[in-house]
This record gives structure tokens, sequence and C-alpha cells, in this order.
């Protein structure tokens, strides 16, 4: 089996059939970028061929984006099935936690009071993820209290990550419970969080 990829950037355009015995090189990069919607001349396209069975069922098998074509070794290109890395919420809040026990920050129940709740993306090893890419759009939602943007000027469901993080405030109730803020999206890369603040 012959995966092609273009040489520029890597990035994988199609997979010649599996079979045996192999095609042909050029005939596979033939085929396949012959079928490509925007195509460049066949100069700028490369193959590697994966001639372990086992391997190529489990490139056939793999999410295209889990596919990765880099230089390994003595400058050789090679194909590899990179497992997804996941990412992680961290949710924390500005508000004091005077109980003894519970863990849970507080706030006025008076309708006006707020905390301002901070979200930051961090990697399966605890680092910060700042790149420019890190700006995830996150969907909120509370079971009580309402959410408002970070200078409290307008109601707000949903936030959108900054180079990993975040800011938003939570305005309590004029009654006394627990609010639970939970923040996700569509990527199942990265995990969801919820932070729970006490009005009181």
């Amino acid at each position: 089996m012959w995966v092609i990829y273009r040489k520029k950037d890597r990035s994988i355009v199609g997979m010649s059939a599996d079979c045996e015995p192999d095609l042909d090189k050029k005939f596979a990069l033939e085929e396949v970028v012959r079928g490509l919607v925007d195509v460049e001349p066949l100069s700028r396209y490369d193959a590697i061929q994966v001639e372990d069975r086992a391997k190529a069922q489990a490139i056939l098998n793999a999410p295209r984006e889990h596919l990765v074509i880099s230089e390994g070794a003595k400058g050789k290109i090679q194909l590899v099935v990179e497992e997804p890395r996941l990412s992680y919420l961290l949710m924390s809040s500005d508000a004091p936690d005077a109980h003894p026990v519970d863990g849970i920050p507080e706030i006025a129940a008076d309708g006006v009071s707020f905390t301002t709740i901070t979200v930051q993306k961090i990697d399966d090893r605890g680092q910060m993820q700042q790149s420019k890419n890190d700006n995830d759009l996150l969907y909120l939602r509370s079971d009580f209290g309402t959410l408002r943007s970070a200078d409290g000027k307008e109601e707000i469901t949903s936030v959108r990550l900054k180079k990993g993080q975040a800011v938003f405030r939570l305005v309590s109730e004029k009654a006394r419970r627990v609010a639970t803020v939970r923040a996700f999206n569509a990527d199942s890369g990265l995990e969801n969080r919820a932070i729970r603040i006490e009005f009181i």
C-alpha cells in the first residue's frame, strides 16, 4: 500500500489500494493525485510504501488526523499513527472559601454579587496550552445564578478561549444554594470541567 502526501506540508491526500503484489509507486501516485479536487503538478507529491500488512490495516483503520508524516532518523521520511493527546480544562474562581471543610468558594446571595471564573486549557502533563491555536469555543451552563461576560455587560452561554484562557462572571441569586457551572465543547480530545460556587 502507498500513502500519498503533499511534499510542502506533508499532508496526506490519499492511499492506494492495499493489494498483493503492491502497485508501482508512479502508478499509485498518478491514480490518487488524478482524483484530487485542487490538484497540483505530480512533482509536488510523494508516497511512502507500507509493506507490513498489520501496519497497513492499522493505518486504514486510523482516523486521518492521527496519521503523521515526519522526518525520522537520518532524515528518513516516515509515517506514524499518533494517539490523540488529551487536553483538560481547569476552572478557578476568585471567590474566597470561608468554610473549613467543603472547599467551595462563596459569594453573597444578594442577586448582584459575582465571582470571576477563569478557564485554562492544560495538556495531560499539566502544562498550559497557550498557542494561537488554543482558541476553543466553550459552551457554558449554570444551574443557578447568571453567567455574564468578563466585564459584566452581557449575559452569555459560551466563551472562546484566547491562547488557552477565558474569563467570565457568575452573578448570584437571592436564594442560598450551591451553583454548578459547567464548561464543555464538541472536541472529544478536550475534557469538560465544572466548578461549584455557593451563594450564602
